[in-house]
C-alpha cells in the first residue's frame, strides 16, 4: 500500500463533486487488458491491496493486475465468471456451470493468493440448497477455515425464490451440510443479477447488502436464523451491478454506480429515504459516452484505513481504476474556551473546543454558564493551545497562546452588548465576566473580534429596548442613550439602525423613517 499511497499523493486530479471536507483522487487507471475484451467471459472482478483480480472463464484463470498491467501472476480458476473474496483476503471463484446450469450445484473454489492453498467446495444437489454462482458477493470470515458465503437461491429450472438466501457455512475447511440452509426475508426483489455482500455495519452488527441490478439495494439484519429487510435509497443510483458497503469516518457508506445507466460514473453516499434523500459525499462523473459492456456491470469495492478509503473500480470492457477518498486537512487553528463554561473550571489543560466555520472563517460555540460566581457570573477567555503536553499543566505554558478581552481588568459583559463585536488581544488578556445563561460565541481570529449573543435577548434591528418589536418607544430609548450615555436600557446591535457600526443621531433618523414607511432604507 505504501507504493499506492505515494502514487496517490503525486496524481491528484479534479474528479467531479466532493462534499465539504472530503477529497477524491484518481490513483491510477488502465484500459482493460486485451485478453478481457470478450466481456461475457470476464463479467466480474475486484480489488484488494492495490491490485485487481479478474476471473476469465474462457481459459479458467484468475489474473492479477496492478498499475502496470498484468503482473504475470495467475491462479487456476473455474468454469464460471463469479469472483470475490472473504474477510481474510482469500479469493473465491465460481466453478459451477454458466447460465441456467449455475443452479444445479453451488460449487466454488477458495484460493489463498499468498500461499496458493486451494479448497473446492460443493453443496450437493440432494441437500436441496442451490445458489446462483455466476456472480459472488463478499463473504464472512475465512472460507479456507470457518466462514459463510451468501447466494441468491433458486431451482434447477432457473426460477427464483423471491425471499430466499442460500447460507453456505464452512466449518473446519468443510461444507457444514447440517447448518447450510435457505434463509427467508420478506420483501426482497431478486433476479439473476443479485449480489449479496457481507459487512459489519456502523453498530458493529453483522449485516448483508442485498443489491440487484435494476433497483435500490436492501440492508439485511439477522432475525433469528432468517433476516429482516431495510430498504436503502441511494441518490442518483443507476441500474448497474456493483454496490458496495463500507464504514468509515463514523458513517455507513455505500459506493455505487450512478446515472446515466450502464456507463462508468459512481458515487459515495450514506443511504437516505424517498422523503429524506441523502447527499453524496463524492460524485465521480462518467468518462465514457456509451455503455462499455452489454452485461450492465460497474463493480466497485473498497478498503478503509485510518487515513481514508481506497476504492477499486472494474468496468468489464472498459477500465480498471483505483481512487483514494480522504478527508481534507483543515487549515484552521484549534480554539478552546478556557474557564467556567459547560460545567468546566479554570484549567490550563482543559477547555471547550470551538467549531470552525470554514465558509465564514469564524469559530463558534453555544455554551451554558451556570452563574456560579457570587454575583451570578462566570468567567472565560480563549487559547489556541492547551497545556496537555506540559508536565506541570501550568499557565505559563499556554501564555503565548491565550487571549481575551481588551481591558485593564476582567471585562463585564452586559446584555446591551449582545451580538456587538468586542475586541480581543493576546497582550495582557483579560477574562470576560458574564452572567449565567445560554450564549452563542462567534470568534474571528482574522480581526480579533468576539460576539457574545445572549440567547434570551432579541436581536431585532430597531428593537432598541429589547421589547420584542419595534415601536416609538425605541426612538425614545435611543434618544435617551445619545443624550445621557447610559446604555443600560438598550441593545447596541439593535440600536445601530443604519448598520454603520456605531450609534449616532443618524440611527434615530433611520428608525423614524422605518416606523413611518415600514421598510429600512438600507
Amino acid at each position: 500500500m505504501k507504493k499506492l499511497l505515494l502514487i496517490a499523493a503525486m496524481a491528484a486530479l479534479t474528479l467531479g463533486a466532493s462534499a465539504e471536507g472530503y477529497k477524491i483522487e484518481k490513483v491510477w487507471t488502465l484500459n482493460a487488458p486485451s485478453i478481457f475484451t470478450t466481456t461475457n467471459d470476464v463479467r466480474q472482478g475486484f480489488g484488494m491491496n492495490g491490485k485487481f483480480y479478474i476471473h476469465n472463464k474462457a481459459d479458467q484463470l484468475v489474473y492479477e493486475i496492478d498499475e502496470n498491467g498484468l503482473t504475470g501472476v495467475t491462479f487456476e480458476g473455474g468454469t464460471n465468471c463469479g469472483i470475490s473474496r472473504d474477510e481474510a483476503g482469500n479469493i473465491i471463484v465460481s466453478n459451477a456451470g454458466f447460465g441456467s446450469t449455475a443452479w444445479i450445484e453451488a460449487t466454488f473454489k477458495v484460493i489463498n493468493p499468498q500461499t496458493g492453498e486451494v479448497n473446492l467446495y460443493t453443496v450437493p444437489e440432494e441437500s436441496g440448497l442451490t445458489g446462483r454462482c455466476d456472480f459472488f458477493g463478499f463473504a464472512k470470515g475465512n472460507l479456507l477455515e470457518d466462514g459463510e458465503l451468501y447466494l441468491t437461491a433458486g431451482t434447477p429450472d432457473n426460477s427464483i425464490f423471491t425471499d430466499g438466501i442460500a447460507r453456505i457455512l464452512i466449518t473446519g475447511g468443510e461444507v457444514n451440510i447440517d447448518n447450510c440452509y435457505l434463509a427467508t426475508c420478506d420483501g426482497l426483489n431478486t433476479n439473476t443479477s443479485t449480489v449479496i455482500n457481507y459487512y459489519s455495519d456502523i453498530n458493529g452488527e453483522d449485516a448483508l447488502l442485498f443489491a440487484y441490478r435494476s433497483g435500490h439495494p436492501s440492508k439485511l439484519l439477522a432475525d433469528g436464523d432468517d433476516f429482516t429487510r431495510k430498504a436503502l435509497v441511494l441518490p442518483n443510483k443507476g441500474s448497474c451491478n456493483g454496490v458496495y458497503p463500507i464504514v468509515w469516518d463514523g458513517k455507513e457508506l455505500y459506493i455505487y454506480p450512478t446515472l446515466p445507466n450502464y456507463f462508468d460514473g459512481w458515487a459515495v453516499s450514506e443511504a437516505g429515504t424517498v422523503d429524506e434523500p441523502a447527499t453524496p459525499i463524492v460524485t465521480v462523473p462518467a468518462t465514457v459516452s456509451a455503455n462499455p459492456n452489454g452485461i450492465q456491470c460497474n463493480w466497485l469495492n473498497a478498503e478503509a484505513d485510518a487515513d481514508g478509503i481506497t476504492i477499486y473500480q472494474y468496468v468489464p470492457g472498459g477500465q480498471i481504476s483505483v481512487y483514494r477518498l480522504t478527508k481534507e486537512e483543515s487549515t484552521a487553528t484549534n480554539v478552546y474556551i478556557l474557564g467556567e463554561v459547560n460545567d468546566k473550571g479554570w484549567a490550563a489543560n482543559d477547555g471547550v473546543l470551538m467549531d470552525y466555520d470554514a465558509e465564514n472563517n469564524v469559530y463558534t460555540a453555544t455554551v451554558t454558564l451556570d452563574g456560579r460566581g457570587e454575583s451570578g457570573e462566570n468567567y472565560f477567555s480563549f487559547t489556541t493551545e492547551l497545556a496537555n503536553d506540559n508536565d506541570d499543566g501550568g499557565w505559563a505554558y499556554i501564555q503565548p497562546f491565550r487571549f481575551g478581552a481588551v481591558s485593564e481588568g476582567d471585562f463585564w459583559f452586559s446584555n446591551n452588548m449582545s451580538g456587538w463585536p468586542l475586541g480581543l488581544t493576546y497582550e495582557n488578556a483579560q477574562a470576560f465576566r458574564v452572567m449565567g445563561g445560554e450564549y452563542k460565541l462567534t470568534l474571528s481570529l482574522e480581526n480579533m473580534k468576539l460576539t457574545i449573543e445572549n440567547l434570551s435577548v432579541s436581536h431585532l434591528r430597531g428593537d432598541v429596548n429589547n421589547s420584542g418589536d419595534v415601536k416609538i418607544d425605541d426612538v425614545t430609548a435611543l434618544i435617551d442613550y445619545l443624550l445621557s450615555g447610559n446604555d443600560s436600557n438598550i441593545i447596541w446591535i439593535n440600536a445601530d439602525c443604519n448598520m454603520s457600526g456605531d450609534i449616532k443621531i443618524d440611527d434615530v433618523t433611520s428608525l423614524i423613517d422605518f416606523l413611518l414607511s415600514g421598510a429600512w432604507n438600507n
